[in-house]
């Protein structure tokens, strides 16, 4: 049995590597041991042809260990920020299939819960980054994704995900709820900190959501707000005219609220001018089937 394997989820750790740094230097990456490894117990021998520290149920002859070489290559990328990411994950539970890191004189182990100690050793490995994973035939074989893609966010990928998401009911009602009810505080005297009030009302501008120096963001948004609210009741009686013309049963309407009452409520203070350029705006072709409605 002289040809061997390295054990799968090590496999995956090194593809990652090389996704995460396609250019990086692999002068000090290595898997199967040399004659110096052969000659003790060392993961970086295969478990069936020779010393090994730990023997696994299966009878394929597997390496369990790697070693990758630091120089990554890729600006803002060095390996001690990859096994913070690979520790961390192991420390937290969220991982398990290594028993230990080696690099710069360091080691971390399952053994003693994943902090760094001294490391002794022949190599001080600081030429490469050593991982020994376990023998347990479920840690060998689990080939999930190890951390290091995840934390490689590009700018263009952020953008996209927050632009996605603002866009989606739960973004929208976040961000207006986030900036309705922004609160700038007061002093030590009680009173609003300088520049704090943009809209100030003397007797109950405390529960105004206008409150505040994003007053104009803040009657904009809320404006918005309300336009998708009504832009919503308008789709809800299509759906029951659509549910009536059909014979279907319908839901009870509720008691219909006049955008004055709703506004007043909100507490905005926009003008009705404002109101309505704003409900135009987040209303688009629907604002004049909102205004028939309305009106009828």
């Amino acid at each position: 049995m002289a040809s061997w394997i390295l054990v799968p989820c090590l496999v995956t750790l090194r593809n990652e590597f090389n996704q995460l740094a396609p250019n990086r230097d692999k002068a000090s990456d290595g898997s199967i041991g040399d004659t110096s490894h052969a000659a003790a117990s060392s993961d970086h021998n295969p478990d069936e042809t020779g010393n090994t520290p730990y023997e696994d149920a299966d009878k394929r002859n597997e390496v369990h260990a790697i070693d990758v070489d630091h120089n990554l290559r890729r600006s803002g990328w060095t390996m001690n920020r990859c096994l913070e990411i690979i520790i961390t994950r192991h420390r937290e539970g969220r991982d398990n299939r290594l028993q230990n890191v080696i690099y710069n004189r360091r080691i971390w182990s399952r053994s003693w819960g994943w902090t760094a100690r001294e490391y002794t050793g022949a190599s001080p490995h600081t030429e490469h980054a050593h991982f020994s994973a376990r023998y347990t035939t479920a840690q060998e074989s689990d080939t999930s994704p190890w951390g290091l893609l995840e934390e490689d966010v590009t700018k263009s990928e952020f953008n996209a995900w927050m632009t996605e998401w603002a866009r989606s009911a739960a973004g929208r009602e976040a961000l207006a709820v986030a900036v309705l009810t922004y609160d700038p505080g007061t002093d030590s005297s009680g009173r609003v900190k300088a520049g704090g009030v943009a809209n100030p009302d003397p007797v109950g501008f405390k529960s105004n959501p206008t409150f505040g120096p994003n007053y104009a963001l803040n009657r904009a948004v809320l404006a918005a707000t309300l336009g998708y609210q009504i832009r919503d009741q308008v789709e809800n009686v299509q759906a029951t005219v659509d549910a009536l013309a059909k014979g279907q049963p319908v839901a009870p309407v509720s008691t219909q609220v006049t955008p004055a009452e709703a506004l007043d409520a909100l507490g905005s203070g926009l003008s009705t001018e404002d109101a309505a350029a704003a409900l135009r705006s987040a209303l688009g072709d629907r604002a004049a089937e909102v205004g028939r409605l309305l009106a009828g």
